[in-house]
């Protein structure tokens, strides 16, 4: 089983932060749990990003640097592991958007700060009422997870894995 970063991370996030079972779609519409230990890193795929993408992660590592510190290779390194890193690309860039504004109007803590940061990566893969279901609040009040998921504008994303 292949995943990307991205995926790596919704996965870690939502097991260590919300003790849920991560559940995913393969490519029959099936869902399914996968334990952490099954998941490997997929090959490179990209020696290089396409044109502009490297410029855009700058713009979001630092957003994320408190409650998801990496190195800018590692952040590269995860989106060079993509088929298509720019839909992955947009994915943070809208966590990214969702995450500031939500973050810099209010006095959080670091744990209240990672929570609002695992709601966001639940929230890429689901919609925003899937996602205040499964969500095991602990810093944030729901008035404040339901504020934070109406700034995250995207589409779901469902989480797809290659089974080998």
């Amino acid at each position: 089983m292949r995943m990307s970063p991205f995926h790596i991370a919704l996965a870690s996030v939502l097991i260590v932060s919300f003790a849920f079972f991560l559940m995913r779609k393969s490519r029959f519409a099936r869902t399914q749990s996968v334990r952490l230990s099954d998941i490997q890193l997929g090959p490179i795929r990209h020696q290089k990003l396409p044109d502009g993408l490297e410029a855009r992660v700058l713009k979001f590592e630092p957003i994320f640097a408190e409650v998801y510190p990496r190195t800018h290779q590692g952040w590269l390194d995860g989106f060079m592991r993509d088929a298509n890193p720019e839909p992955e690309v947009a994915i943070w860039e809208a966590m990214a958007l969702a995450y500031q504004s939500f973050t810099e109007k209010r006095s959080l803590s670091l744990e209240a700060k990672k929570e609002a940061f695992g709601l966001l990566l639940m929230r890429s893969a689901g919609n925003e009422q899937q996602t205040l279901s499964r969500a095991d609040l602990k810093h944030l009040s729901r008035a404040d997870a339901e504020v934070l998921l109406r700034l995250y504008s995207a589409a779901p994303q469902p989480v797809l894995y290659e089974k080998h």
